[in-house]
């Protein structure tokens, strides 16, 4: 692995075809959100087989709270496609056919001269791409469990969400100063109604000015709308709250469900 793939260093913007053969870089995927990526050997290997089974089995939490997930291996996305298709898997496969990415990075594991897969590494990423935590599997029980990357996924959101402790956050006025959290020059701050902050993520681009719409909401589809600037720190936050009337409590907002337990 290469020297400076180690926890606290940035993870590279890697871009690689997904399952439809587009170029997909992984802060497109990640979106602003903390990323599990797994370089996977490929659809051959049983021990790998196991191992995308857990993580679609941790997709469907991954869905309902922050966090991604993608995973690479040196298949073709034709190929990588089927495999997806028949774990049920629901996150990006990436194609690294030629080995570059694998050799760039150092991953490649020399003892199997047949395929010169990927070494099945596992990588826990931040909100900003940095690296939080890394696993090994080149013995399976190396590979991470799906209580493993919760509890790496836990840590970076303690870190980065000030509401991760929400009561204490709301008791000193609502929301975390500008400088809490994640450490990024300029972040947007979800808050409520009453200013009680929500979530808070990275802010790219010029800063907005107060009432400007900052995206929608993917439930309600009410404006995310810019209600103040704060500055502290040496660090900007930008406070958002939904404007426009809210819909009836007794409709659902969205269409997840959760399926049922397979023994």
């Amino acid at each position: 692995m290469r020297d400076d793939l180690v926890p606290g260093n940035p993870f590279p913007d890697l871009r690689l075809p997904d399952t439809t053969g587009r170029d997909v870089a992984l802060s497109e995927i990640a979106r602003g959100q903390p990323l599990v990526l797994a370089f996977v050997r490929g659809w051959w290997c049983p021990k790998e087989q196991v191992r995308l089974q857990n993580l679609v089995g941790f997709q469907e939490e991954l869905q309902r709270e922050l966090g991604r997930l993608a995973v690479v291996t040196i298949d073709e996305p034709y190929v990588n496609g089927a495999f997806r298709a028949g774990l049920g898997g629901a996150f990006p496969f990436l194609s690294d056919v030629d080995r570059r990415v694998a050799e760039e990075l150092d991953l490649l594991e020399l003892t199997d001269e047949t395929h010169l897969p990927f070494l099945p590494f596992t990588f826990v990423l931040d909100s900003r791409l940095v690296i939080s935590r890394i696993w090994c599997g080149f013995w399976y029980w190396g590979n991470p469990t799906v209580e493993e990357l919760r509890l790496a996924l836990r840590e970076i959101a303690a870190a980065e969400q000030p509401s991760f402790d929400p009561q204490a956050v709301w008791e000193t006025g609502g929301s975390a100063p500008p400088d809490a959290g994640i450490d990024a020059p300029v972040v947007w701050i979800r808050e409520s109604s009453g200013g009680q902050e929500l979530w808070r993520g990275v802010h790219e681009g010029p800063l907005p000015e107060v009432g400007d719409e900052l995206g929608r909401s993917p439930v309600d589809g009410r404006p995310w709308v810019v209600r103040r600037l704060e500055e502290a720190g040496g660090r900007v936050a930008i406070h958002l709250s939904k404007e426009g009337p809210t819909g009836d409590p007794h409709l659902v907002g969205h269409h997840m469900t959760a399926g049922p337990r397979v023994p």
